[in-house]
């Protein structure tokens, strides 16, 4: 079982050495830079912008540590049911790209959408509240292996069905971020869409 789910329980083992041992990480080895505050551990939206090579290190970087409890859980588990199963059929290899892949997307978009609006609406109050932290965890990654495992069910649009209700319960009534939640569900779309061309799953639907 674990030779087919190499990546999945390697992963999991890494984040928990970390959280037990070092807990958020390198987030709070912070410093300042020219009026900015710089953290290894954590995808900083601005850093498109401000410290570009940092912010592409830290897409590396930033899923292996994460920021609470209830985070490191919630992303076990997550991997434990939904990671897991698509890399057994997939491999380590490609679950791994793959994860990396839909994480620097959702990271790319949200920074560059934040950054965008913050030169239309510089006194958004909560686009302050999003620049204001940092992104971390595997929760990104794993949404997008969601929306590419959908394609391995019969019921193609049951599994993205269930992870947006959760997700719209996750935002309006356990109070996520917007900024986390749209993250996951750029990084569901994405994995929906793209792996579902890849197999020629979606390709087929659409002649259908």
């Amino acid at each position: 079982a674990f030779l087919s789910r190499k990546f999945t329980y390697t992963y999991l083992i890494i984040i928990w050495l970390i959280w037990l041992t070092l807990g958020r990480g390198p987030e709070n080895e912070c410093y300042d830079s020219d009026g900015g505050l710089f953290c290894i551990g954590g995808i900083w939206p601005a850093d498109i912008i401000d410290a570009p090579l940092h912010f592409f290190s830290s897409l590396l970087i930033a899923p292996v540590f994460h920021n609470s409890n209830e985070h490191i859980f919630f992303v076990s588990i997550g991997f434990l049911i939904f990671v897991q199963s698509f890399e057994a059929r997939l491999g380590a290899l490609r679950t791994y790209f793959l994860f990396t892949l839909f994480t620097c997307i959702a990271a790319l978009i949200m920074a560059t959408v934040m950054n965008t609006l913050d030169l239309i609406w510089p006194e958004s109050t909560l686009l302050a509240e999003g620049f204001s932290r940092n992104w971390m965890g595997g929760s990104a990654g794993f949404y997008g292996i969601i929306g590419a495992s959908a394609h391995q069910s019969r019921y193609v649009w049951m599994i993205p069905a269930i992870a947006i209700s959760f997700e719209s319960w996750n935002h309006f009534l356990h109070g996520i971020s917007l900024f986390t939640s749209s993250a996951h569900m750029i990084s569901l779309i994405c994995g929906f869409i793209l792996w579902g061309y890849w197999t020629g799953n979606l390709r087929q639907s659409a002649k259908n």
